[in-house]
């Protein structure tokens, strides 16, 4: 192969400015200082983000560029504004060039990695080499409960109960939260019932499925069903397994197209609906849209409980598939300090435990995870007993022995408790306990886990087929989305306005985005859904007039919603403000004072209040609040959501966290969702044990933000601390809480924590390549080194980005007009804006003042910004306008503008 051209960099990336406006077509460039930039040929970056531009040049002439080939590397050639910033970065050009040369000399071709597929939860990978995972790629998903989380166990609100015996919520069995439906009918009947009135699509797949545990069984018709609305006519039901007793079961039943279901919706049935006597609980249950290809695949080559990592249960609303993350476990499967210690157990350091046994039979457990049916070695120096007894179905693994080292079959179980049992009173250790995959005994070593993760990325797909997938992909040592998809929460923060009146219900809208942000569609958009603060899905309307619908406008970019007057409290004959549009998408309900505050309507005559909604449907407050409250109610956890198809394809770069090394042989890999990314944590001291404690639910202030499932890293000041003692506890917010003692806590420094939520998110597969050969290792050390060199160069393109000030929200605008998604920031010698005001009249005339900026945002002399504006129905065309800033700061119209003006990328020198 033809070696590559390498063109010369430049020594710390020095950077210069355009002295004049440039078209995409424009061939020679003028910039301010030339002399910042290598002699020709060479490369060179117009900006400082993912919208750059690459341009190859073959000649210098003074501060003029020459011969430029515009959009170089497949970039995109842009009209670039004054005084946009140039330099010679490293580019994606740089990097290829350098990779291909390398690999035509080194001989290393594909034949030289091993590409690979890891799918979704655990499993075991053997590697040739030791390598790291490269070319990571993943694809989105969404799914969303068409249940709206009815199925969790939690709440039986809006249940009907029916049979002899009542439902119950017990803890005694579920799979997760905090309890599942119980029914125990004695010679009777045990069931409940709720009709949904949105029929399921007839064009469309579904998958219905749930878990089942079974505690006693005589007799009795178990059952969970699609039976038609209103009517015990069942049309879809799950088998399950009467004989499968003290054990979860996973069951499902699948809805083709062109289903049978008679009627304007569907009745889910629940329990035992015949007469019997048994004790079942069912926890879980879910409904969700699929694609024709896994609905052929499920109950084929997807079967039992893999079908629940395809579709697992998810909290009610969108969810994407959020923090993705992938960890190989190290070679010692168990963790350095057990997960339940005792009270009579002293930890000496990691993987060292001095016991003062006071009666025989006290015990410690270290948490090892392991996969079902597979060989392992567990090797501990001890003076005493040591069991292994399965997680999952609490019976022994390996009975009570006193041996230094046992190989045993995993079994059924997930994981595994490896437990020290002080056979008498005395004093007993318990030191370098290690589980290791096969029957092989290796020398001690300490766990040392490999993990990469995306915390705050989140990807989707079209929620009812999976096509058009967000992607999530490494490009030349970096991480990339390619986004189709947007989601957002539709609450009080946005510009809501008042639509329209219907017989029990009122429409109102949002501005979202600038015009042509949403893809186009039929009216209404195809290419979007929103869901209710219920979980429940939202039909989309065209015309606007029926309650609990939505529509969707891709030219204004607005989103409408129809209200019903049993759930905002507004009457037929009163038209609501935009403050109080606000607060009912904040959680909040208006009335009449005096009135019941659940039920009473405001028509426009006595005294207006406002009480809190609640998650079970019901009110939280009676007083009242007699000012529009602004502020979110978070006694009601759901918010209204929309998740859209984008115009046009936009690239994000991300930041991981870490990376992924594989080990010679076999390899324990878990792939899952849920990572959150060093959350600020607040520690708080607890007087037992003289202990600080974080994500204790039992004490005020120290819990995280989300439901913690695992508990991965702790920080202080940046750097992790090993100092904390991670447990299962009974009194954590989720699975786990942490504990330092007070002597080891600095109360100067700040803590952050790095965890996987308990809330559960789709999870994808994802596929990379390892390097198996010599060559191709030395290929992948180079790369490495190359990608770091990357790294650095991305880090100063970006300095002066970083170096800008914060992005300000004019706190008042002028004449009508309003803009809490406009804002404005000083960038360099620049003030740049982004986002649009908006006109509360149809109409602006032309001088109109929009805002004033403040001192140090004024230009030196009177400048004129070209934009555009766009109206609403009837005027949705752009038109050009133009916006003057005068030197005392008034921003005003230029000429009459429709009722959104674009400022997004508007700037201006500030002399």
């Amino acid at each position: 192969m033809a070696q590559q051209t390498m063109y010369p960099a430049i020594a710390n990336s020095p950077g210069t400015e355009l002295s004049a406006a440039l078209t995409t077509a424009a061939t020679t460039i003028a910039v301010v200082d030339a002399t910042k930039l290598p002699a020709a040929p060479n490369v060179f970056t117009i900006g400082t983000d993912e919208s750059s531009e690459t341009v190859l040049y073959t000649g210098k002439s003074g501060n003029s560029l020459t011969g430029c080939t515009r959009g170089f590397d497949g970039t995109t050639p842009k009209a670039w504004a004054i005084g946009s910033k140039v330099a010679r970065y490293y580019t994606a050009y740089d990097h290829e060039a350098f990779r291909k040369n390398l690999t035509d000399l080194s001989g290393v071709t594909s034949e030289s990695t091993t590409d690979i597929v890891l799918s979704a939860g655990q499993q075991i990978l053997n590697a040739t080499k030791n390598a790291r995972l490269q070319g990571l790629k993943v694809q989105g998903r969404t799914l969303i409960d068409l249940l709206g989380g009815a199925g969790s166990g939690e709440s039986l609100v809006g249940w009907t109960q029916n049979g002899t015996t009542a439902t119950t919520l017990s803890s005694t069995q579920k799979r997760s939260g905090s309890t599942a439906f119980k029914f125990s009918p004695s010679a009777g009947a045990s069931y409940i019932t709720k009709d949904f009135t949105s029929p399921l699509d007839a064009s469309k797949y579904y998958v219905m499925a749930g878990w089942v545990f079974i505690e006693s069984y005589v007799d009795g018709s178990l059952n969970l069903a699609l039976r038609d609305v209103g009517t015990m006519t069942a049309r879809y039901n799950m088998s399950i397994n009467v004989s499968l007793l003290g054990q979860w079961q996973f069951v499902y039943f699948k809805i083709p197209t062109n289903n049978t279901l008679l009627g304007t919706g569907y009745r889910l049935t629940a329990g035992s609906t015949g007469s019997g006597t048994n004790v079942t609980y069912m926890d879980e249950i879910r409904l969700y849209a699929v694609s024709a290809a896994d609905y052929a695949a499920i109950g084929t080559t997807i079967t039992g409980e893999a079908i629940d990592r395809l579709l697992p249960y998810v909290p009610p609303g969108i969810n994407g598939v959020d923090g993705l993350w992938v960890r190989r476990y190290g070679k010692n499967l168990l963790p350095p300090t057990p997960s339940l210690l005792g009270s009579i157990a002293t930890p000496i350091g990691p993987y060292d435990l001095i016991f003062a046994s006071s009666s025989a039979n006290q015990v410690s457990r270290v948490v090892g995870e392991v996969i079902p049916n597979t060989v392992y070695t567990l090797s501990v120096k001890h003076n005493a007993t040591i069991r292994v007894v399965g997680g999952d179905t609490a019976v022994n693994v390996v009975n009570s022995t006193t041996a230094q080292t046992v190989t045993f079959n995993s079994g059924a179980n997930t994981t595994l408790y490896i437990t020290l049992v002080c056979t008498a009173i005395g004093t007993f250790y318990f030191k370098d306990w290690q589980l290791e995959i096969g029957s092989t005994v290796s020398p001690f070593q300490p766990r040392e886990d490999s993990l990469i993760a995306f915390g705050g990325v989140e990807l989707h797909a079209n929620p009812t087929d999976g096509s058009e997938p967000d992607i999530l992909r490494e490009v030349n040592g970096r991480y990339e989305v390619t986004k189709l998809w947007r989601e957002m929460v539709l609450d009080g923060s946005l510009s809501w306005g008042y639509h329209a009146s219907t017989t029990g219900a009122k429409g109102v809208y949002a501005n979202l985005l600038a015009p042509a942000a949403i893809a186009a569609g039929a009216s209404p958009n195809t290419a979007a859904i929103a869901i209710k603060y219920n979980g429940n899905s939202l039909p989309r309307d065209g015309n606007v007039n029926i309650a609990d619908t939505y529509a969707i406008n891709s030219v204004s970019s607005r989103v409408y919603v129809v209200v019903s007057s049993t759930d905002s409290g507004w009457g037929d004959s009163y038209t609501p403000t935009s403050d109080e549009i606000k607060a009912y998408f904040n959680g909040w309900r208006m009335y009449t004072d005096g009135q019941p505050a659940a039920t009473n309507v405001y028509s426009g005559t006595g005294t207006k209040a406002w009480a809190k909604k609640n998650d079970a449907g019901g009110i939280v407050e009676a007083s009242g609040v007699f000012v529009v409250p602004l502020t979110s109610n978070d006694s009601l956890t759901g918010r209204y959501q929309l998740l859209y198809r984008l115009a046009a394809v936009t690239m994000e770069t991300v930041q991981e966290d870490g990376s992924l090394s594989l080990l010679e042989g076999d390899n324990f890999i878990e792939v899952g969702s849920g990572y959150v990314s060093r959350e600020r944590a607040t520690p708080v001291w607890e007087s037992t044990g003289n202990k600080y404690h974080l994500n204790n639910a039992g004490l005020i202030g120290n819990t995280l933000k989300y439901r913690a499932d695992k508990i991965l890293r702790i920080f202080r000041d940046s750097r992790q601390d090993d100092r904390w003692m991670v447990l299962d506890f009974v009194s954590a917010f989720g699975k786990q809480l942490a504990t330092i003692p007070a002597a080891d806590y600095d109360p100067s420094a700040s803590y952050s924590v790095s965890y996987i939520k308990l809330d559960k998110s789709p999870v994808p597969s994802v596929s990379g390549f390892y390097a198996a050969t010599e060559k191709a290792q030395l290929h992948d050390l180079t790369d490495a080194v190359i990608e770091i060199s990357s790294a650095v160069s991305t880090l100063a393109a970006k300095k002066a980005e970083k170096d800008a000030g914060p992005w300000i929200t004019p706190s008042t605008l002028l004449n009508g007009f309003t803009g809490n998604q406009l804002s404005y920031r000083k960038n360099g010698n620049y003030v740049e804006f982004k986002g649009f005001a908006f006109y509360n009249v149809i109409d602006a005339p032309g001088g109109t003042i929009i805002m004033n900026l403040p001192a140090g945002f004024r230009p030196l002399s009177f400048v004129n910004l070209p934009t555009t504006s766009w109206g609403d129905t009837g005027a949705l065309s752009p038109s050009a306008i133009g916006v003057y800033v005068g030197i005392d700061g008034i921003v005003q119209l230029s000429v009459p503008s429709k009722r959104n003006v674009l400022f997004d990328g508007l700037r201006f020198p500030l002399d």
